[in-house]
This record gives C-alpha cells, structure tokens and sequence, in this order.
C-alpha cells in the first residue's frame, strides 16, 4: 500500500492570518506578520498584496516559524529583521546597538534646520550606536564632515557598515573611545556636537518594557543611578570642543529637560532650550556656545 506525506502547505495569506492570530496582543501583530512573511520570501509588500495567493515553501515556513518565535518571546521586531529606518534610511542594527527611535530624528531636524545654508561643518557625535545621527546627517548634507565616537566597538562595526550602506564612509571618521573621559580633539574645533546618550536611571530602568529592557544593551540606556551621568559628560565635551556659536543638540528623557538645562551654565552657553517631540513631551537640550 502505497505511502502519502501530507504536507500543511498554506499560501502567503493564510500564514499571514495565522501569524496574525498568534501574535495577538503585541504590537501591530498585522503589520509584523506582514514584515516577517516580506523579509524571508525577499519581496516588498506591493508583491504581497499582489501575490497573496502563491504558497509558502516549507523552507520558507520553517524560517518563519523561527523568526515569528522569536517574536513571541518578546524580542524587537528590528532586531528580527536585522535593520531598523531613520529619516527615511533603512540601518542595520543588531544587539550592540540602540533601536533607533524616531524621537531622535527631531535632533537631525535642528541640525540641519540651524546650519541652512552652510555648505561646511564639521560635527561630533557622542555614543553613535548603529551611526543613525552622524549618518543621516552626512547623507543629506554630503560636505559636512564628521567624528562619530562610542565605547562599543560592536556598535562601531555596525555604524561603518551603515555609513558604507548610505555612501558616507569618506565623510564621517568613526573613533572607539569613552567620552566621560576628555577626547583627543583640539578645544573649539567642532561646530556641532549631537547626542543620544544613554539616560535611564536606575529606577527608570527596572520599569521599561521588557523587549527594552531584556534585548537592548543596558550600556545604551543606563549611564548611572542617576540617569544624568552621561549627559553631564556630553555638556562638559561639548563646552571644551565648541566653536563660539556652536550648537549643543543632546536628547534626554521627558522628565529631564529642566535638569539638562541646570547643566549648562550661563558663563558659557546662551540661548538654551528644550525642544519636544511630536507628543509634546520635553525631548531634547538646545544650546549656543558662547
């Protein structure tokens, strides 16, 4: 008597619906599924939409079934995928680095916004992650010139693979080092110092959504019990490496924007503000070097 092997092959929209259905009670659980189903078939979601009726190869499936796993057990949708987008780039991002936020976009935004029309600056940014800041920001202004510093240097190989991705090798210089210490750069010799440092206390911290706290480096995100450790280092930076003129941009936590102003003192910087996010939260620390 012959022998038959039945196989649960299902086409590209039912394992969307069932993905879906187990994913309930995440994030967009939709959207994800969607994401997951494009990223191991190769296609965009033009072609899914297209094509929803073809089946799911059993390879593809036993893939799937690993990532939507991963899904499941808390871990970020970016570091599933392996990439993350920031001002309308896609970065590779993986556990040695910080997910990029859209809240830090609003620090691009200001840069480019407060140097219109210069063709030239030279920039610093401090705790780079995946190079999501000074990338972005060589890519849409090509002569700017930059020095992008973090103490990871599993961070660092990811930032030179995105600035190679968005062809801003040659404009941004990439540099291991720990900036709570004093860097190797001559005093005033940058126009821009930017930041996304790591600002959660410890406090803060216990309380974070677990696929935060159980995913993403610690490092990134904890400079201290405090939570002001790191920002303090990055005023105490940027006062010594900025031109008179120029512009300190460091994010914070929303609860902090008063107490990132109190670092900066008046014999030395002017015009100090805190801009917010789309929510209207307090997000980040604006202020001149004197």
């Amino acid at each position: 008597m012959p022998y038959y092997v039945i196989l649960n092959i299902m086409t590209r929209r039912e394992w969307k619906i069932r993905a879906t259905a187990r994913l309930a009670g995440t994030e967009a659980p939709a959207a994800v599924a969607a994401l997951l189903l494009c990223h191991v078939l190769g296609i965009d979601k033009v072609a899914l939409v297209a094509h929803s009726e073809e089946q799911v190869s059993s390879r593809a499936e036993e893939k799937l079934e690993t990532l939507l796993r991963r899904r499941l057990s808390g871990e970020p949708v970016a570091y599933i995928l392996g990439r993350r987008e920031f001002y309308g780039r896609d970065f590779l991002v993986n556990v040695h680095t910080l997910i990029p936020r859209p809240e830090t976009e609003h620090l691009v935004e200001t840069a480019l916004d407060f140097f219109q029309g210069r063709e030239e600056i030279r920039f610093l940014d401090l705790g780079t992650g995946s190079g999501c800041i000074a990338v972005t920001l060589a890519a849409e202004r090509p002569q700017w010139k930059g020095v992008a510093v973090d103490i990871s240097e599993g961070a660092l190989h990811m930032a030179r693979l995105n600035a190679e991705r968005c062809g801003t090798a040659c404009s941004v210089e990439f540099l291991q080092a720990d900036f709570t210490h004093p860097l190797p750069f001559s005093p005033r010799s940058f126009d821009l110092v930017i930041s996304n440092p790591p600002y959660i206390s410890e406090e803060e911290y216990a309380g974070l959504d677990p696929g935060v706290r159980n995913f993403e480096p610690r490092s990134a995100l904890v400079p201290g019990p405090e939570g002001l450790e790191h920002p303090r280092a990055v005023e105490a930076a940027a006062r010594a490496l900025l031109k008179k003129g120029g512009l300190l941009l460091m994010e914070h936590g929303y609860l902090q924007g008063e107490a990132c102003r109190a670092l900066c003192p008046d014999a030395y910087w002017m015009d100090m503000r805190t801009g917010r996010d789309l929510a209207g939260k307090d997000r980040f620390l604006f202020a001149v070097r004197r």
